[in-house]
Parts: C-alpha cells; sequence; structure tokens
C-alpha cells in the first residue's frame, strides 16, 4: 500500500485526533500513514469538511509521470492538471468579467436537414477568413474499430453566413444506457428519424467539400468518419484540419481539465454541452470565434 502524508495548519484538535488513528505525527501537523485508497480518501474528506480557516495538503504515491499526486485544502491554490501532471495554481482576485453573451436555446429537432441558411452571429468578424467546416460527432462508444456513429453534425462558416448539416443515424443495435442518458439520444428517436449512414455519408461529404474542418478533438471524429467512409468504399477525408482543443491548450496552459465544458465556460460561455452534435458543432463555432490562436490561423491567410 502506498505511503500517505497529510500536513494540516490551524485545525481543531479533534480531527487531529481523528488522523492519530490511522497515522503517525511525526512532527507538528504532518502525518503519515501507510493505507488504501478507500481509507485515504475518506480521511481526506474528513479533513476538508474540518478546514476551516486552516490549510491542508495531501500527498501520495501514484501512477503517473512524477510518481506521485497530491491535492490542496486552501482558499489560495489549487490543484491543477497539466497533461497529466499535478501543478500548484495560485489564485490571483480579480474583477468577475462580464459575461454578455446570453444562452442559446438550441432546437431539438432531430430530423435530417440539408444546409439551412442563417445570418451568422458572434462577436469576431468574419468575413476577411477563410471557410470552414466544423464537424462533431455522436458515437455509441470511444473506439473507432468497435463502435459506431449515431449523430452527425456539420456547421459551414462562410464570409458572413453559416449552413447547417444534421442526421441521424437509424441502426440495429440497442444504444448503450450510458449514451441514451448522456446525449438523450434513444433507440425509439433513432428508429423513428434515422437515416442510413451511408446516405448520411455521401450528402455529408457533398457539404464537406474540400473545406478545412475544425473540431474539438477533432482526430477523434475523423478517425470514425474515415473508418465509416472505408467501409462503404469511398475514399478517406484528406481535407486539412484545426483542433481547437490543442490551439486552447497552447493558449490555457493550466486549465484544471481540457473537457469542453471547462474551457467554454472559461471563454465566459454560459452554455451547458449538450453532446447532442449539432448543438455541439454550434458551441465549438462559438468557441472558434474566441480562441486567439485560432485567430492567428485565419490571418494567416488559412492553413499551411
Amino acid at each position: 500500500m502506498p505511503m500517505t502524508v497529510i500536513t494540516l495548519t490551524k485545525v481543531s484538535p479533534s480531527l487531529r485526533g481523528d488522523l492519530t488513528k490511522w497515522m503517525q505525527e511525526i512532527a507538528t501537523g504532518v502525518y503519515v500513514g501507510n493505507f488504501n485508497s478507500a481509507i485515504r480518501e475518506k480521511l481526506w474528506q474528513r479533513v476538508k469538511d474540518n478546514l476551516k480557516t486552516g490549510e491542508a495538503t495531501l500527498s501520495y504515491s501514484c501512477r503517473n509521470e512524477i510518481g506521485y499526486d497530491f491535492e490542496i485544502g486552501h482558499s489560495g491554490r489549487e490543484r491543477i492538471d497539466y497533461d497529466g501532471i499535478p501543478l500548484v495554481f495560485i489564485k490571483k482576485e480579480t474583477c468577475e468579467p462580464s459575461k454578455s453573451e446570453t444562452k442559446k436555446s438550441f432546437s431539438r429537432a432531430a430530423n435530417f436537414r440539408k444546409a439551412k441558411r442563417y445570418a451568422a452571429a458572434g462577436n469576431v468578424e468574419q468575413s476577411n477568413h477563410f471557410p470552414y467546416i466544423v464537424l462533431d460527432l455522436e458515437t455509441d462508444g470511444l473506439d473507432e474499430k468497435k463502435n459506431k456513429i449515431i449523430e452527425i453534425g456539420m456547421i459551414k462558416v462562410k464570409s458572413d453566413e453559416k449552413e447547417t448539416f444534421h442526421a441521424l443515424i437509424e441502426r440495429e443495435v440497442t444504444l448503450p444506457r450510458e449514451i441514451i442518458g448522456l446525449t438523450g439520444i434513444s433507440d425509439e428517436l433513432l428508429s423513428r428519424e434515422g437515416i442510413p449512414l451511408e446516405e448520411a455519408l455521401r450528402t455529408g461529404l457533398e457539404f464537406i467539400g474540400d473545406y478545412p474542418i475544425v473540431g474539438y478533438n477533432v482526430a477523434f471524429d475523423i478517425g470514425f468518419i474515415n473508418r465509416a467512409l472505408i467501409e462503404i468504399g469511398e475514399d478517406t477525408l484528406k481535407n486539412k484540419t484545426i483542433d481547437l482543443k490543442q490551439l486552447v491548450k497552447k493558449e490555457k496552459r493550466f486549465l484544471r481539465n481540457y473537457q469542453l465544458q471547462t474551457v467554454i465556460k472559461d471563454y465566459n460561455m454560459d452554455q451547458k454541452v449538450p453532446h447532442r452534435a449539432l448543438e455541439d458543432a454550434e458551441l465549438i463555432a462559438e468557441l472558434a470565434t474566441k480562441v486567439n490562436e485560432f485567430s492567428k490561423i485565419q490571418k494567416g491567410d488559412g492553413l499551411k
């Protein structure tokens, strides 16, 4: 069992007493013990519940790149994850930025729609930038070799207009319960409004054309699309791609994590990620207008 170290300052005697049941106090406020992760988590929760004005840290052995991990109970410090490496983020008090963006209410319509044109929204002027496709998929799992596409959403951002493409994919196999819970897509919905994957792909290829493809962790989406294209005898996508996730990592190096929900909040976007292909593509398209690294690519006259 891995060794655990807890340090405390300005805490109640009762908490110190609880810790000494499992750990040895080797110096004032420094406790060392050897127990499993379940006990460690319960002890740390006990510490956090009783930490008022004091400070606390938890350090323990971990199978990561540096061999250990830690937690912090301190109002001015926060543990963050940087590509698998835990770091300490020292908070700086700043004025909360005003959030002028209003929440979008996305259509939940699931029927297949070919390009519907409407005026582009957003705060960044797009007229002088290259056109691109924003792509997002919903799938029944994470493995492109085993799992299948259940929904495709795309937005074509071109000059001062946008076009959308959306398709639900029919299937014969029951969806996993966790996918239904995450996306709200049901077997009944796919049976009622889904279309054959081949039809969606061929129409989608016409929609994409030669435009660059933008996504969030776009390699995931391209991998599923290309696997499906091979299965129907089509060539794989050769379009240039831009991964907003990688651009955000370059621009925001110390976020707690790089999940889409965390990222859009950091860019002052109030929406919740709905885990629906077209609605998520809308969020990604809006995020693209706020990422400076993406703007630099556009101002550089496109992709190299």
